[in-house]
């Protein structure tokens, strides 16, 4: 019968196990001194060799003739454990044995010593699926254990195992396998079947296990299967539903250029193709992961294991763009990443996430609003002003506090640059009398803006960004969104704030005072206006009496 490559490559001594040696050389050890636990625990992610050194040792401590810590595979005891012909290797998986009835079974049978090896060795697999009563029965059992048992607890999720649990165990955390182990041991089965096939197919399919050595030969399996002798990159492509380092790196290109369309387009041929989406968003994650290394680092090969020439291409991507870009562009793929994962409709997640990429550029950082804010300029467009990618860095901003108005416009080597100081004319003007409304004022304020801007252009770019929120008693309040707040607070300098007041005053030829606040704040207006309706109610009552007066 077939057996898959995982179970026939399985390893059979310690020295076989990959990137474990931590955990080996102690149970090697521990056999050779004779100081055998009566509980382990093997925790890890999957397919890092918990079971499989699980099984290495419970022959290795019943084996008669062990070498150098390591089970023989040779003499009856091994091979009877090995075809399954001895009983007194036992392996549970506690998903589907998980409730207590199970457990007390178990230890009815543990009692009974072993029917011809040394130690009876129960390996409980996936621990952490036992039900708390479950644990409970077994807590007893796990601490005072009859002398020939041991038990092998192993489990991916080792936080969710009782502390009473844990603390009875000796506890061996096994490590996610190297991408180079990873490759190294794929080569080397390659070999014994005498298959022909490409590095870069194997670098594909280590980059795409997270380090589990038993995904890479269930991966590895389908590409021998594809056909017979040489297995290529765009074969491994094809049946492993994996995009291409180059249809990602055009698809990135894009995204740095804007080019919305052309990017949707690509996605679009990536999904007929029948790539998977979950593994296309995952591709992308680790493209920009590699663009962050490469950016950040002075040696990316120690982090990354790529060939020279596409370095060279992550190279000059990153060139074109920031570290902020790249930042901001993970934290987009995650989300979607993870959106993903429970939408029934995960290609407008990938769509959509693509959109954000492609509009990061236009984002204009609060440090650019900033800095343009402290020299004066205001462009004419006020919606979102277009920022390349590859512009995204800004010079360090001068942290002295300046007001608008005193931030100096040219600088010269012979002269100390001066603030700018322009006196305005008082205008002099005789109140009309008109009441003023909120919506008069409303409708009025894109002509007074424009009267400011003709006279101060920092005041007009400090301005445009609130709007009129109430107006009352004489009082126009002027507010703020969130994100404006330096906005807020340089306006409401006493000089801005008095230059406002005048040009709206002058506008309407009557005393306007101007208070400036953010949205989420309560204006102080209405406070006032509460205090002011009030002492007039209470003047009507004390002059015609309360019997006389009725409130509605």
């Amino acid at each position: 019968m077939y057996q898959a490559l995982y179970r026939q490559y399985r390893p059979k001594t310690f020295d076989e196990v990959l990137g474990q040696k931590h955990i080996t050389n102690i149970l090697k050890n521990q056999i050779l001194k004779g100081n055998i636990g009566h509980a382990y625990l093997f925790s890890g992610t999957r397919g890092t060799g918990k079971t499989s050194t699980a099984k290495i040792f419970s022959r290795a401590v019943n084996c008669l003739k062990p070498e150098d810590g390591n089970p023989c595979n040779e003499c009856e005891i091994c091979k009877g454990i090995l075809d399954e012909s001895i009983m007194d290797v036992i392996e549970m998986d506690a998903a589907s044995n998980r409730k207590i009835d199970d457990i007390r079974e178990l230890k009815d049978k543990v009692i009974y010593p072993p029917s011809r090896a040394k130690y009876k060795v129960y390996i409980i697999d996936e621990v952490h699926m036992l039900t708390t009563e479950a644990f409970n029965a077994l807590l007893k059992t796990l601490e005072e254990p009859p002398k020939h048992l041991i038990f092998i607890l192993a489990t991916t999720e080792p936080q969710k195992l009782p502390q009473t649990i844990l603390s009875r165990c000796q506890r061996f955390d096994f490590k996610r396998i190297t991408t180079k182990d990873i490759i190294e041991n794929m080569k080397n089965i390659c070999n014994n079947l005498k298959i022909d096939i490409d590095e870069e197919v194997l670098r594909l399919i280590a980059r795409n296990t997270d380090g589990a050595m038993r995904d890479a030969l269930s991966l590895l399996e389908q590409c021998l299967s594809f056909g017979e002798g040489k297995v290529t990159y765009e074969d491994a492509i094809s049946i492993l539903g994996i995009v291409n380092f180059d249809t990602i790196f055009d698809i990135v290109d894009n995204i740095i250029d804007k080019k919305v369309e052309k990017t949707l387009e690509l996605i679009n041929q990536v999904i007929e193709n029948g790539k998977d989406i979950h593994q296309f968003i995952k591709d992308f994650i680790y493209h920009f992961r590699n663009l962050m290394i490469v950016k950040t680092t002075k040696d990316p090969n120690t982090l990354i294991e790529v060939e020279e020439s596409l370095l060279e291409k992550y190279i000059k991507q990153t060139n074109s763009i920031d570290i902020n870009f790249i930042l901001r562009s993970l934290d987009i793929l995650t989300t979607a990443d993870e959106k993903a994962k429970w939408s029934s409709q995960p290609r407008i997640i990938l769509e959509l996430a693509s959109i954000q990429l492609a509009k990061l550029g236009e984002e204009l950082s609060l440090e650019e609003r900033v800095k343009r804010l402290e020299m004066g300029i205001r462009i004419e467009n006020t919606g979102p002003t277009k920022v390349d990618p590859r512009k995204m860095e800004t010079p360090p901003i001068d942290k002295t506090p300046k007001t608008i108005a005193e931030t100096p416009i040219k600088k010269s080597e012979e002269k100390p640059a001066k603030p700018i100081d322009i006196q305005e004319e008082e205008e002099v003007f005789e109140d009309s009398g008109e009441d003023i409304s909120f919506e008069q004022i409303k409708e009025d304020w894109g002509k007074i803006l424009q009267s400011i801007r003709s006279r101060k252009m920092n005041i007009y770019a400090l301005l445009i960004e609130g709007q009129p929120i109430s107006f009352t008693n004489n009082i126009l309040t002027v507010g703020y969104k969130d994100g404006f707040g330096f906005h807020k607070e340089a306006i409401s300098a006493p000089h801005n704030n008095e230059f406002v007041e005048k040009a709206i005053s002058s506008y309407y030829k009557k005393n306007i005072s101007v208070k400036f606040t953010m949205v989420t704040e309560k204006p102080v207006v209405k406070k006032e206006e509460k205090q002011d309706k009030d002492k007039a109610i209470k003047e009507v009552l004390d002059f015609f009496g309360e019997d006389i007066v009725e409130i509605k």
